[in-house]
């Protein structure tokens, strides 16, 4: 049974062995169970959802709602969840259930009323109901959309410091990280957010607001009260603070340390000081470092994996698929399945490379939306702009109506040259989601690009950014559409800002291309060279190299 998400078993075997199912809901629900068992997760929903209809036992409605997340179907989750709000408005986990649909929908209106309504009843107790609620939405895909809901619903006059810090982690996850120091600094004054993992918390949010002083000193409290699982607590603020080089010589320290050595530390510090040399483009003392210890069996399928980048990177394409091949073979996931591809499909070897894809689906844990996106990106990689479509529109059908499959059609639409089509896309995922801001912002964004609605375009920005305020990517689109406005001045922060948070090449062109363009010429050359040495095959930062310097090889290396 090919299953869309691994969370699809769980939903499917306890709705057919239900003992409170009577004689004509099991009737109602037959050919659902039939579809579900064959495979046929769409028809599968559908079913529910119309046996749902016919019947007025919420339970039956209840299951289409699980069966429908499970299979990644949300227009009928959406419908079921409604159904279910009219069966069993009066029901605690009813109404969980119809919250987190409407999180996932982005229905954000719906989410806060239902959440209040579930809060305020006089037989809930709020405190232990967001200590039920808050961890599970932590670990969902929906923390964007419920930071947006319950930083209004939740009470921090009122809310214990337990609460305070589940409601900072969503605030963080959301990129928040001003609203997530503030939640944290609140249950420290009522003597909370003082454990491991509350005071890393903070170094992190610290690190993203760029404030240096209290991200190293959460770094170094963490480190000193709990040594053993935050040892690197300092030198991961580092990094994410961009002082690569002191970062480096702290690791240096630690593999030196004789008291330490052949250790735990040692061995966590080498694998970090590999990483750490791959991103500075230090290609030859990261393949040094994963070589040994793929000889010494650390860690072998990363050294394994990231030794064949380096070969695809230096263009012994032979090497990289061998080393691939051998990941895959060892039952690796998707990465190194989409990289094989990549290269196969550069050959002309397409039946091998989709094979890559489609054998992946199998594994009832796999991703299935992710796996999909990867396919399609793959065969527009290598030119087949109408294959990557069609790839979508066939995952469409089993998926439908699925915001990140509709897009990414969206982006490959405009990629590919047909912006106009590309645009409709998105203008159709912004009337049924108006509150995402991933999607204002890809509006947005596209819109400043191709330099169209420029006002419109700043406003969907600018809307994006008030929702998640440390998204790098939002910031990067502010200051692409600022300098599209010809402010190239009113650019610089936030793409300064972007590049910071991310290191992503994109951004790197897009900053350098702001300098470039103000007269900074060295220093926008100096971010080009920081960002290839990340990122060698970059293909927009050697675009815009190719277009404003007339070369798209390195320019002269720069130290981060």
């Amino acid at each position: 049974m090919p299953a869309a998400h691994f969370r699809l078993a769980a939903a499917l075997f306890p709705l057919l062995a239900s003992p409170w199912l009577t004689a004509q809901q099991l009737a109602g629900t037959e050919a659902a169970d039939r579809a579900l068992l064959a495979g046929d997760c769409k028809g599968a929903v559908e079913g529910y959802l119309e046996a749902g209809k016919a019947d007025r036992d919420p339970r039956v409605t209840e299951r289409a709602v699980e069966v429908a997340r499970a299979c990644r179907h949300l227009p009928a989750a959406s419908q079921a969840a409604d159904r279910l709000l009219e069966l069993d408005a009066e029901n605690v986990e009813a109404l969980r259930l119809v919250g987190l649909v409407a999180l996932e929908t982005w229905r954000l209106d719906l989410a806060r009323r239902v959440y209040g309504e579930l809060l305020a009843k006089p037989d809930v107790e709020p405190e232990r109901a967001l200590g039920d609620l808050l961890p599970e939405i932590a670990d969902s895909d929906a923390t964007a959309a419920a930071w947006q809901v319950f930083k209004d619903i939740v009470d921090r006059g009122t809310a214990s410091p337990r609460i305070l810090m589940q409601l900072a982690r969503i605030a963080c996850d959301a990129e928040d990280a001003a609203a997530c120091l503030a939640l944290i600094d609140t249950a420290r004054a009522r003597d909370g957010g003082n454990d491991a993992r509350s005071i890393r918390l903070a170094a992190a949010a610290a690190a993203t607001r760029g404030d240096v002083e209290r991200a190293l000193n959460e770094a170094d409290l963490v480190a000193r009260g709990d040594p053993e699982n935050y040892r690197f607590a300092r030198i991961e603020t580092l990094i994410a603070l961009d002082r690569l080089d002191e970062a480096r010589e702290a690791l240096l320290a630690i593999e030196a340390d004789t008291t330490v050595a052949e250790g735990r530390a040692a061995i966590d510090a080498d694998r970090r000081l590999a990483l750490l040399a791959l991103s500075l483009g230090d290609e030859a003392e990261a393949e040094r470092r994963f070589g040994v210890r793929l000889s010494r069996e650390r860690g072998s399928a990363e050294a394994l994996y990231y030794l064949s980048i380096i070969a695809e990177r230096r263009g012994r394409k032979d090497v990289a698929l061998q080393g691939y091949r051998q990941l895959i073979g060892a039952g690796a996931g998707l990465p190194p399945r989409a990289r094989a591809a990549r290269i196969l499909l550069e050959r002309g070897e397409r039946d091998e490379a989709l094979k890559l894809f489609d054998d992946l689906m199998k594994n009832r844990r796999v991703d299935a939306i992710e796996v999909q996106i990867a396919r399609s990106r793959a065969l527009f990689d290598s030119g087949s702009l109408d294959e990557a479509l069609a790839s979508l529109d066939a995952a469409l059908e089993k998926y439908p109506a699925h915001p990140d499959l509709l897009y990414h059609r969206a982006v490959l639409l405009d990629n590919g040259g047909r912006t106009r089509e590309g645009l409709r896309q998105f203008e159709a995922l912004i009337a049924a989601r108006p509150n995402d801001a991933n999607v204002m912002n890809a509006l947005g964004y596209t819109l400043a690009d191709r330099r169209r609605q420029l006002a419109r375009a700043e406003k969907l920005i600018r809307d994006a950014l008030a929702q998640r305020p440390d998204n790098a990517a939002f910031l990067d689109s502010l200051g692409w559409v600022r300098f599209r406005r010809g402010d190239s001045a009113g650019a610089l922060a936030p793409l300064e800002q972007a590049w910071r948070l991310s290191r992503e090449p994109e951004i790197a062109a897009h900053w350098g291309e702001v300098l470039w363009v103000s007269g900074n010429r060295a220093q926008a050359r100096a971010v080009w060279a920081r960002a290839l040495l990340i990122a060698p095959d970059s293909r927009p930062l050697r675009a815009t190299l190719e277009r404003l310097t007339g070369s798209s090889a390195p320019v002269e290396p720069a130290k981060p």
